[in-house]
């Protein structure tokens, strides 16, 4: 019994020392944080009131500080608020000038509008606000699809990639857009394509700094076709030799094969196609050429020889 009555009473002392404890800390709180304070204060400059025929500079700053003198309570709201000073752009602006100042004053007195009541702002990191405007203006620039294609087996692209239109007009501050020369659309992924091509595409904004991309949509193509080998053994020409000059090409002939779509394969033969040497390019060491394609049809692609190279003996 004795035992217990102790243990209850040990309790009442914690619990009454604990509430002490805090009342103390509550009022030392109160006390300190009643004081005055001089903090450091950061704030996101907002540009507003823009004209429709500028466009915010590069240049301009976005983020100021200064010093805010304000009792404890007051800094610590402050410090977790997210400050705004909102600059009227069109109140300053002229035609005449891409930029205009806003003074000191002026600055503080946009600083302080974010306050409750008449706290004390001062040490601003700038001394002066040099606000620069860029004109709108108007730029053409080449679209470049953005693709990720695979075809069926056997099928490949005819041509290159297509957008109509091949460029669209962006707007934007001049500044911004010198950087700008191409603009790319969103990505086309495709598999196992065995038809021809033909998708309306968007064209994003490249950046912030771009206002309108017009048309915002192209038309991306690819003609796509059935593809077959063919392989033609040729004769070898040799262009550039002297006239005093004999040779003897090692092999004579060459083999040649190529992929064709399978519509044009009949329209192939040997005629359109012409293999050749230049002997003026000759590797003088080893001797021998290497043959290109002087005459081909236009239709062909993936063409390979074999061999690669041609040995010659020269005849004295």
């Amino acid at each position: 019994m004795a035992k217990g009555f102790f243990k209850i009473n040990k309790n009442s002392k914690v619990k009454r020392f604990l509430f002490f404890l805090l009342v103390a800390t509550i009022f030392w709180v109160l006390t300190k944080f009643s004081r005055e304070f001089t903090a450091t204060m950061h704030a996101k400059i907002n540009y507003e009131n823009i004209p429709e025929t500028t466009a915010l500079s590069e240049k301009n700053i976005y983020n100021i500080t200064f010093d805010l003198t304000a009792n404890g309570f007051e800094i610590l709201f402050y410090k977790f608020k997210n400050l705004t000073i909102n600059v009227p752009v069109a109140t300053y602006y002229t035609k005449e000038n891409e930029s205009f100042t806003i003074s000191k004053n002026d600055l503080l007195r946009m600083v302080a509008s974010n306050f409750n009541r008449n706290l004390v702002v001062k040490n601003l990191s700038v001394e002066q606000l040099n606000v620069h405007l860029d004109p709108i203006v108007l730029k053409k620039v080449r679209v470049i699809a953005m693709t990720d294609v695979s075809f069926k087996n056997g099928f490949k692209a005819v041509d290159s990639i297509k957008t109509f239109p091949d460029s669209v007009t962006i707007s934007g501050p001049s500044g911004s857009l010198k950087k700008i020369n191409t603009i790319t659309t969103d990505l086309i992924s495709l598999k196992d394509v065995e038809k021809d091509i033909s998708e309306m595409v968007k064209i994003p904004k490249p950046s912030n700094e771009v206002i309108s991309v017009k048309p915002n949509k192209v038309e991306v193509k690819l003609a796509v076709a059935e593809f077959s080998q063919g392989e033609f053994s040729l004769p070898v020409d040799v262009i550039n030799l002297p006239p005093d000059v004999e040779i003897k090409l090692v092999p004579q002939t060459i083999t040649i094969t190529f992929d064709v779509s399978v519509a044009d394969f009949a329209k192939i033969s040997k005629e359109n196609f012409r293999v050749v040497c230049d002997y003026s390019k000759r590797n003088v060491d080893e001797n021998f050429m290497l043959p290109f394609l002087e005459k081909k049809p236009q239709n062909i692609i993936n063409v390979m020889f074999e061999p690669k190279k041609i040995d010659f003996f020269i005849f004295k």
